[in-house]
């Protein structure tokens, strides 16, 4: 009789649950896919003056000579035509040594231009120097008036050999 009730209970659910209408996934368009913007580096390191960590979209030479003044890149900065580029910034205030930062392929989703940046981390294992550093990358895209969406992507790493 216990093996009725159970199975008269998963049959009575199953018919139920059967019964149910499954929401439809919209179907996907050309605007769903994601295009990739070219993009070229301007310039990277690991110390400035900046207070903050920032994401920054720069469009103006005047804003860029002003952060200009602010990072200290590994080799100077290359020129960027205000005409034709637009500039994406990113830089982290990080406290110990062994972090760095890179931008991934920069993607354009329907109306908004997704810039994914990587940091790395150092990991557990590791023994970063306990000094102030602000991992930063500039680098320069088509000119574009859409608006811009950072997304940053921690990475740990291991300092000690595989």
């Amino acid at each position: 009789m216990q093996n009725f009730s159970f199975f008269s209970c998963a049959l009575f659910a199953f018919t139920i649950f059967s019964g149910c209408e499954t929401e439809q996934l919209p179907e996907f368009t050309e605007e769903d896919l994601a295009e990739l913007i070219p993009y070229a580096p301007l310039g990277r390191g690991l110390q400035g003056s900046l207070d903050t960590t920032t994401t920054q979209v720069i469009s103006d030479a005047d804003i860029w000579t002003a952060y200009t003044d602010s990072l200290q890149p590994l080799v100077p900065f290359k020129a960027v035509d205000f005409q034709l580029e637009t500039i994406l910034l990113a830089a982290v205030k990080v406290h110990s040594g062994g972090y760095d930062l890179r931008f991934e392929p920069i993607e354009s989703l329907r109306d908004t231009v997704v810039a994914t940046y990587r940091l790395f981390s150092p990991g557990e294992d590791c023994r970063p120097s306990f000094a102030p550093g602000i991992p930063f990358e500039a680098i320069r895209i088509p000119r574009t008036l859409r608006p811009v969406r950072f997304v940053q992507v921690v990475e740990e790493v291991d300092c000690s050999p595989s």
